[in-house]
Parts: structure tokens; sequence; C-alpha cells
């Protein structure tokens, strides 16, 4: 049982930011949102701007969060792959 703890919370962590992540760049109203909103992205609103910031999340971090989600998803994926078939 202890096993299975880390594979289902990969999957369900990485499933979440994944979602997270492709709505707020299918979506720029959310992007925004989240960046006036947000505190950890304050720090970035302060230091470079609403703009540069908005700039900033959709070319880099958002797709970075997004490849780095899809990561912790498949390797979720494939423990509970794994841990199923040798049981």
């Amino acid at each position: 049982m202890e096993q299975l703890l880390f594979p289902v919370l990969a999957v369900l962590a990485g499933g979440y930011f994944l979602i997270r992540n492709i709505i707020h760049l299918i979506s720029e109203e959310k992007m925004m949102n989240y960046l006036k909103t947000s505190p950890k992205a304050k720090m970035w609103v302060n230091k470079y701007g609403i703009e540069k910031t908005a700039a900033l999340t959709k070319k880099v971090f958002l797709p970075l969060g997004s490849l780095v989600a899809a990561a912790l998803l498949g390797v979720g994926v494939w423990s509970l792959a794994t841990i199923l078939m040798h049981a």
C-alpha cells in the first residue's frame, strides 16, 4: 500500500498542474487574473511589470511548467503500471 503513495500523488499533482497550465495558456484572462492575485506572481509583477511578466509567463513559465507536469504525470503512470504488473 505504501508503494502506491508516490505514484498516486504524482499522477494527481501532474494531472492537476498540467490542466491548470493548459487553461492558463489558452485563456489569457485567467492567466492575467492569476498574475494580478497570486502572491507568488506579485514578486515578478513588481520586478518586471504586468506586461513583461505576462509575456514571460506565456512564453517560458507555463510551457516549462506544463512539461514538468507532464513528466510527473508520466512517471506516476509508469510507476503505477510497474507496481500493478508485478502485483
